[in-house]
């Protein structure tokens, strides 16, 4: 196996080589001009045949032409020795190294991952799958609150700054990548880590809210419930998703004097497991 030292002076060799070749055919090159003058002068004089000058012409041609082989086979010995020395694009920290010392690197049609290097783990990013029927209430600046497996009883806080446009399928379930902006100053949070992400749409303060499972109770005698118009949201009755600011009726049961007694209330933000109540 050879090492990074041999490499680099196999390579310089070939450099060195390469430099010979070109000043060989540029001396071949000096020769073949002078012996064209020559023979333009012995042709101006009659004493040289046409057939000979135009001889010597080509042979001064064939010259240049060999020089400009041997100066590009310079520049590409030139170009693989600068090469053989691998450099970081960036400084940082290594997370992960592929490869030994003394290892052959061979890049074919994709360049060889030799190391992974953090740029700065201060400053970190999520890359978090959005289903497409959210996907359209997320916005660049939106505050996301998120979790990971290692601390699960802190919160994490970020912010959205790109939604991108690809769409990823898996098992037909497409998702879009939304890239969430995390500021990692304690270096608690790790490359590669799983996070439950939590994208805030909309936020009120000092509103009454009232359990989800109450917006789905029906006593056994109630009569059945109104089907809502279509396109009316149904403010959170299901769970998972959340349901934006508009306002949408509901019917609940208030307990008075032993009876269950229906009320119509207005909801409106919901976060799947709490609605807004917005009036009555």
């Amino acid at each position: 196996m050879l090492s990074h030292r041999s490499i680099q002076c196999l390579f310089q060799a070939t450099v060195t080589q390469a430099e010979g070749d070109l000043a060989n055919a540029q001396a071949a090159l000096e020769l073949a001009k002078v012996n064209a003058t020559r023979i333009q002068e012995l042709f101006a004089k009659k004493i040289l045949r046409r057939p000979t000058s135009i001889k010597r012409s080509a042979n001064l041609h064939q010259a240049e032409a060999n020089v400009k082989i041997k100066q590009g086979a310079l520049d590409k010995a030139k170009a693989d020795l600068d090469h053989c020395r691998i450099t970081s694009p960036v400084d940082g920290e290594v997370i992960s190294r592929n490869v030994d010392v003394g290892q052959t690197v061979a890049a074919s049609l994709q360049a060889p991952v030799i190391f992974t290097i953090a740029n700065d783990l201060t400053k970190m990013q999520i890359d978090a799958n959005v289903a497409e029927a959210d996907v359209g209430a997320v916005t660049v600046n939106q505050n996301v609150d998120f979790s990971v497996d290692a601390f699960p009883s802190r919160t994490f806080h970020g912010k959205v700054v790109q939604v991108r446009n690809a769409p990823i399928t898996v098992q037909n379930v497409v998702t879009y990548d939304t890239v969430i902006g995390v500021s990692n100053a304690d270096l608690k949070l790790k490359p590669g880590m799983t996070a439950n992400v939590s994208i805030i749409i909309a936020h009120k303060d000092d509103v009454l809210k009232i359990s989800n499972a109450a917006l789905r109770y029906r006593p056994a005698n109630a009569p059945t419930p109104e089907r809502p118009a279509s396109g009316q949201n149904r403010g959170g009755a299901g769970g998972g998703g959340s349901v934006g600011p508009r306002a949408t009726g509901r019917t609940v049961y208030v307990l008075r004097g032993g009876n269950a007694e229906p009320v119509q209330i207005k909801t409106g933000i919901s976060d799947g497991t709490t609605t807004e109540v917005l009036e009555d």
